[in-house]
C-alpha cells in the first residue's frame, strides 16, 4: 500500500486503518475504518466494545497530488453497557469530522480560507477547478456559520 495514503490517514486519525482503495476519474477513494475495538459513550463516559451495527460514511479531504479524495469510512454505532445512562446507542466520533459533515475539518478550514476576499461564485470556480466540487450555496453556508461577530466596546 502507497506510504503517502498510510501518511494522510495517519494526519487525520492515527488509530485508523486502510482497508482498501481505488481511483475512479481524478478521485482517489479511500477505505478506513477504526483499529480500536471499542469507544467511549458520550454522555456516561462508559467505554463500550458492544457493536450495535455499523453504517458508512463518504467524507471529503483535500487532494494530494491534483487528485480528489474521498474517505469511505466504516463507522460504528455502539450499545451503552451502563444501565444508568439515558443513551442506549451512541455513534463512533471521529475528531476530524465535525458532527454531520459531509468533509473533514481541514478541507473546511481551506475553503473558507481560500473564499476570503472573494464573492461565493468567484471563490466556486476557484475551489472546483482543484480542491472539491462544492456549490456556492455551500461556501456562503460554511463561512456564515464560522463568521465571529466583532466584540461590542
Amino acid at each position: 500500500m502507497n506510504n503517502l495514503m498510510k501518511e494522510l490517514v495517519k494526519k487525520l486519525d492515527k488509530n485508523l486503518r486502510i482497508t482498501g482503495y481505488k481511483y475512479e476519474d481524478d478521485t482517489l477513494i479511500i477505505n478506513v475504518e477504526r483499529k480500536s475495538k471499542n469507544s467511549i459513550c458520550p454522555d456516561c463516559g462508559k467505554k463500550s466494545a458492544k457493536v450495535n451495527t455499523r453504517y458508512t460514511r463518504e467524507i471529503k479531504d483535500l487532494p494530494v497530488q491534483e487528485d480528489k479524495v474521498v474517505l469511505i469510512i466504516q463507522a460504528r454505532i455502539f450499545d451503552c453497557v451502563n444501565k444508568k445512562c439515558i443513551r442506549k446507542r451512541f455513534a463512533e466520533r471521529f475528531d476530524f469530522i465535525e458532527k454531520k459533515a459531509r468533509m473533514t475539518s481541514r478541507l473546511k478550514n481551506r475553503i473558507i480560507e481560500d473564499s476570503k476576499g472573494m464573492s461565493a461564485r468567484a471563490a466556486k470556480k476557484s475551489i472546483n477547478e482543484g480542491l472539491v466540487n462544492i456549490s456556492d450555496d455551500t461556501i456562503l453556508r460554511m463561512i456564515k456559520k464560522n463568521y465571529k461577530k466583532p466584540q461590542e466596546k
